[in-house]
């Protein structure tokens, strides 16, 4: 992945972070959501289905391990830098990094949204 590729991967995985934190937001009303969920699925999608789709795929893994099993990625972390190759290239390492910051910036809501 050619660096400016990965820079605007990163800008657009923040852009879909933000958006969805919003559309948790306690005061945000159903028109909001829908609006939110809707620009969040055409950034998704667009590269989803791009040449990137794989570090796309694993920034939004790893995004969500980080919140539910923060150990986990932890330890994945540690043992590939701890083994040699250690099977993360340094976009992937990038993006444990990139995840872990949206994950601790600012907790999302607790309201379910039933969605």
């Amino acid at each position: 992945m050619e660096r400016e590729h990965e820079e605007a991967m990163r800008e657009a995985f923040t852009e879909l972070d933000r958006l969805t934190r919003r559309a948790y937001h306690p005061q945000a009303s159903e028109a909001d959501i829908n609006r939110l969920y809707t620009e969040g699925a055409a950034i998704d999608q667009g590269w989803h289905f791009g040449p990137h789709r794989e570090q796309w795929e694993f920034l939004k893994a790893v995004r969500s391990q980080w919140e539910c099993e923060p150990d986990a990625v932890r330890q994945a972390l540690r043992h590939s830098l701890g083994t040699p190759g250690g099977g993360l290239d340094a976009v992937q390492r990038r993006s444990i990094e990139q995840a872990r910051i949206l994950t601790t910036a600012t907790p999302r809501s607790e309201i379910e949204r039933g969605r």
